[in-house]
Order: C-alpha cells, then sequence, then structure tokens
C-alpha cells in the first residue's frame, strides 16, 4: 500500500471513529463497545479495504503509547502499597492464563500446543478503560480500582513478553519452557531497569524546560526512545516503557512540571490513545472479516478457557479481600486493544486467521457481555441512595456557600452596591440554613468526614508538591513529608475496605 493509500484509509478511519464517538453520545453505551461493533460491522460488509499490517508497525507505532499512557496517571504510592497483590494477578495471572487457555484449546480443538499458548499470552492482557469509568461515577473504593489498573499495567507488559518469547520459538520450531521462563526474568528486569534509568533522565531534563510544548515532545520522545533503545539491547520494551512512564508521571509531572503543562500533557496523552484505541479496533474488523463466524467453536472453547483461567486466578489470590470485590475482579478481567494489536502483528504466521478471529471472539464477548453485566452489577452493588441523597444536599450547599463568598467579595469591592444586594444577600443566607438543617436530619455521614479527611490530605500533598515546584523545600523533605500523608491515606482508604 502507497503512502497515500495509507493517509486515505487513516483519514476514513479517524471519520468512522468520530462518528461513534458521537453516537454513543445518544446511545449511551461505551465507546469501546461501540468500536468493537463498528468494526465487526466494517468487516462483514466490506465498506473499508484491508490495511496490511505487520508487527513491527504494532509493536513500534501502538503499544508504546498505550502502555505509556496508562504508567503516566498511574500513583506510583498507590501502586507501591498495593504492589504484591498487583504483581500477583499480572504475572502469575498471565502466566496461569497462558497455560489453562493454551493447554485448553490444544486438547479441545486440535490447534498445535505452540499456537494455543501463544493465542493464551495474548489474550491474557486485561483492559479496565470502561470499567474503571463506571467506577469513578459510582464511588467505588479507591483500593479496588488501583488494583485493576495495577494489574493492567503490569500484565500488559508481562504478556507482551511471553508472547514475544512464545513467536520466536514458534518461528524456530523448538519450545522450551525452562529457557522461556529464564528469558522473561532477563527480558524484564532488564526492560525494568533502562525503563527506570530513562525516566530519571528525562525527569531530570524536564526540570531544566520551562516550555509546555517542548516537555510534551520530550515525553513522547521517551515513550518511544524507550522501547527502541530496550529492543536494541535484547531486554523488555513494553516494561521499559511501562516503567520510564512511571517515573515521569509520578516525578516528572509533580516536580518538573507547572500546573498548567501538566493539564496539557494529561490532555495530549489522552487524545494520542483515544486515536490509537481506534484505529486498532477498526482495523481488526477490516482484517478479520467472516472468520468470526466459521470460527465459532474456536471461539466459544477460547471464550470458556479465558473466563475458567480468570476465575482461578481471581479467586485463589485474592481470597483475603470482599467477596464482592473478587466477583468484581473477576468479571471486570475485561479483553481490550492488546490482544487486538497483537493479533493484527501474526499476518504470515500459520493458522492466523483462527487465531485473529478467537481473539476478536473473546474480546467482542468481554467487551460486550461482560462489560454491559459488570456495569449493571456494580452498579446495584456500590449504587448508595442514601449516599446520593447526601452528596446532592452536599453539592447544593456547596454551591450556595461559593454564591455566598462571591457575593461578598462582588460588595467589598464594590462591583455591586450593598443595598441592591441585600435581597440576594437575604435568600442566599435562608438558602444555606436550609440545607444544614437537612445535612443534620440525614443522620450519620461519617463517610462523608473521612472523604473529606482524605481530600485535606491530598490539598497538603499538592501544597507539598507546588513548594518544592517553586524551590521553598528539598526533594528530600518533600519525599519525607509525602510518605508521611501517603501513609496517612493508606489508613484511611483501609478504613474503607
Amino acid at each position: 500500500m502507497e503512502l497515500g493509500e495509507w493517509v486515505v484509509e487513516f483519514v476514513a478511519l479517524l471519520m468512522v471513529a468520530s462518528a461513534v464517538a458521537v453516537a454513543v453520545k445518544f446511545a449511551r453505551i461505551p465507546y469501546t463497545i461501540a468500536l468493537v461493533l463498528s468494526g465487526l460491522f466494517i468487516g462483514v460488509s466490506g465498506l473499508l479495504p484491508e490495511v496490511p499490517i505487520t508487527r513491527e508497525l504494532v509493536f513500534l507505532a501502538i503499544l508504546p503509547p498505550l502502555l505509556f499512557e496508562a504508567a503516566l496517571n498511574m500513583d506510583v504510592n498507590e501502586f507501591r502499597s498495593n504492589l504484591k497483590i498487583i504483581s500477583a494477578l499480572a504475572f502469575l495471572g498471565v502466566l496461569v492464563t497462558t497455560l489453562i487457555v493454551g493447554y485448553t484449546l490444544s486438547l479441545a480443538t486440535g490447534i498445535s500446543l505452540g499456537l494455543a499458548l501463544l493465542f493464551g499470552a495474548m489474550i491474557s492482557p486485561t483492559d479496565p478503560v470502561s470499567v474503571l469509568a463506571t467506577f469513578r461515577t459510582l464511588n467505588a473504593p479507591k483500593k479496588l480500582s488501583v488494583i485493576l489498573e495495577g494489574e493492567s499495567i503490569l500484565n500488559d507488559g508481562a504478556a507482551v513478553v511471553i508472547f514475544a518469547i512464545l513467536l520466536d520459538m514458534l518461528n524456530s520450531g523448538e519450545i522450551n519452557l525452562a529457557l522461556g521462563v529464564a528469558e522473561f526474568v532477563i527480558v524484564c528486569a532488564g526492560g525494568a531497569i533502562v525503563g527506570f534509568a530513562l525516566g530519571y533522565l528525562t525527569y531530570r531534563i524536564l526540570s531544566g524546560i520551562d516550555d509546555p510544548f517542548v516537555e510534551i515532545t520530550i515525553t513522547l520522545i521517551l515513550a518511544y526512545s524507550s522501547f527502541i533503545i530496550s529492543e536494541h539491547l535484547h531486554v523488555s520494551g513494553v516494561i521499559a516503557v511501562v516503567a520510564a512512564g512511571l517515573v515521569v508521571g509520578n516525578y516528572g509531572k509533580t516536580f518538573s512540571m507547572s500546573p498548567s503543562t501538566r493539564v496539557i500533557l494529561t490532555d495530549f496523552w489522552s487524545v494520542v490513545v483515544f486515536l490509537v484505541n481506534s484505529i486498532v479496533f477498526l482495523l481488526i474488523g477490516t482484517n478479520t472479516h467472516l472468520n468470526i463466524f466459521f470460527s465459532w467453536r474456536e471461539i466459544a472453547i477460547a471464550v470458556i478457557a479465558v473466563i475458567a483461567s480468570r476465575a482461578v486466578v481471581t479467586y485463589s489470590l485474592l481470597h483475603r479481600y470482599p467477596r464482592v470485590w473478587r466477583h468484581i475482579l473477576f468479571w471486570g478481567g475485561l479483553r481490550g486493544a492488546i490482544p487486538v494489536a497483537l493479533a493484527l502483528s501474526l499476518p504470515g504466521v500459520e493458522g492466523y486467521e483462527v487465531i485473529t478471529a478467537m481473539t476478536f471472539g473473546v474480546v467482542l464477548f468481554s467487551l460486550v457481555g461482560q462489560g454491559l453485566t459488570l456495569e449493571m452489577f456494580t452498579k446495584r452493588v456500590f449504587r448508595d441512595v442514601k449516599r446520593e441523597e447526601v452528596e446532592e444536599v452536599l453539592a447544593r450547599y456547596i454551591a450556595a456557600r461559593s454564591a455566598e463568598h462571591e457575593l461578598k467579595m462582588a460588595i467589598e469591592s464594590g462591583k455591586i452596591a450593598e443595598p441592591l444586594a441585600a435581597e440576594l444577600v437575604r435568600e442566599i443566607n435562608s438558602e444555606i440554613e436550609g440545607l444544614q438543617r437537612e445535612l443534620e436530619e440525614l443522620g450519620d455521614v461519617g463517610w462523608i468526614v473521612k472523604r473529606l479527611r482524605r481530600y485535606v490530605l491530598d490539598a497538603k500533598k499538592s501544597a507539598v508538591r507546588d513548594a518544592v515546584s517553586r524551590g521553598v523545600i528539598s526533594h528530600e523533605v518533600a519525599r519525607k513529608i509525602s510518605e508521611e500523608i501517603d501513609s496517612e491515606i493508606s489508613r484511611i482508604d483501609e478504613e474503607q475496605m
């Protein structure tokens, strides 16, 4: 395909993605689910021609921004406090899923063991985007969100490493699991070292620059260069991208960027990921065609195997957590962009068509079937009518207090004559008194007090970060105070479990 055809195809995909984004505002279904359905329709109808996708394009163009953006927005303190369970879910989860899915498919369908294990590794990464969006609207526990998101970040990297190792073994015709495990440990450790080193170097460079566009460009360079350099050194590029993103997201953004730069950075990477996710889900449709219908038996077995492996992982590792958390983490292990991207990188591999069809079938079931039912379940679990009533009264109270403050400021500054504003002042005061009585009548609101305490601690932490950025205090002092605040935040989060 020539450059001009690529550009036309790219613009066409962006037009479809934009149309879907507008349509979901009226249909009220998650955007990722709408993209999957649109991709399926495009593939079946043949509205867009096939776009040839190579493994190099997927690994160099698609994976780095997806992984970097996820790590960039992860709170490293929250991540560290839950690292034990996150690591277990991610690394053991990928290994268990690869083995259970691989051997089940090989025995049940006759697919070669090597290809089946490759599919098992490919389908292991979880995508919590739609789940976390639901959590945010329902006041789900913060720790639950951190575990789900942290698992996704780590298992993305682990799964891609295992996928690459198995693919090399498959191409060479020799599968050696012991050698594969040793190589996995080495390339993951090496990738983490390279990623942290490049992330720290970037953090130091950013501290001497005060130009939002240059700083954002540097983060874009970091996302791709960390991958390229690591692959050149024969260690994991995906782990390096994640490590670099964690460093810049938690130290570069905090200590080296102004508040306005942080906002622009977040918006920039959100747009990049929106574009990449949109194109990935649409491309799978144009490359799959009717294979999902011809391979329905293999897809059904793959779905069952993936669900079974997820159940084994979550219920065996999370036995100390609330039962409802286990149910949510089990059914919330949705599959998304990473498995699709890996599937698109396989043309030329024997059995590519059925593997791609199974990948898309599992992702389709995951996002549509699990995604919609999980949304209904979490709404029923976390929706608290009394809490919503309290929050509504509290919101009105905060708004009235803010209006009172602004009105007083306007009167004091001479913008409004006090006699003219007297009636409005009485109305606002009356409203505030009424809302105060409503809050008193609602009874126990201890959870609000805990939330306010968390809000105050977050404000303290933000003030410490600002003091560092202005050069008022040193990084060492800021780190000490931040750790003390994080400890208090962790205690509050534990009480809310």
